[in-house]
This record gives structure tokens, C-alpha cells and sequence, in this order.
């Protein structure tokens, strides 16, 4: 992701919350929602905001969901889908 969007890395040693909007254009809908310190709190906050995103969404399969990245744009988790 941050070949294309430099922008969106975080800062070195930190842990970033993308929000992604599954109905825009790829590359178009994304932002930054935080930056944190903590991988395992990144991550239990992004799945949180996906898990609530889900709940007011009309078709929960496409609601916005929000990962986490580290500094190398890895994605760390933050789907519903990933173990708790």
C-alpha cells in the first residue's frame, strides 16, 4: 500500500488505523485514523471500529472496514476475521 501512498506510512515504530471504504474507487477511499505505539492495541481498536462499521452498515459484507499497518506496510490485522 505505501509504494503507491507514501503519505500513509506511519512514522517509524508506530502503528497506523486505515480506514478503507469498500464502495470507492481503489485509492480513493482510504484514511488515516490514527497512529499508535502499541501493535496489540491498534489492533484491538481497529476491530473494534470494523465490528461497529458492521453493525450500521446495510450490507454488513461492505461496510468500512479499518487495519492496521506497521512501517514496512505490512498489515497487522484489524478484520473481523482475525482471531481475537
Amino acid at each position: 500500500m505505501f509504494r503507491d501512498f507514501p503519505e500513509l506510512k506511519p512514522p517509524k515504530g508506530k502503528f497506523r488505523i486505515m480506514g478503507i471504504d469498500k464502495f470507492e474507487i481503489p485509492g480513493e477511499g482510504h484514511w488515516v485514523v490514527g497512529d499508535f505505539d502499541n501493535c496489540d492495541e491498534a489492533i484491538k481498536k481497529a476491530r473494534e471500529m470494523t465490528r461497529n462499521a458492521s453493525k450500521d452498515a446495510t450490507i454488513p459484507s461492505e461496510a468500512t472496514v479499518f487495519y492496521v499497518y506497521d512501517e514496512n506496510g505490512t498489515y497487522l490485522g484489524g478484520d473481523m476475521s482475525d482471531k481475537d
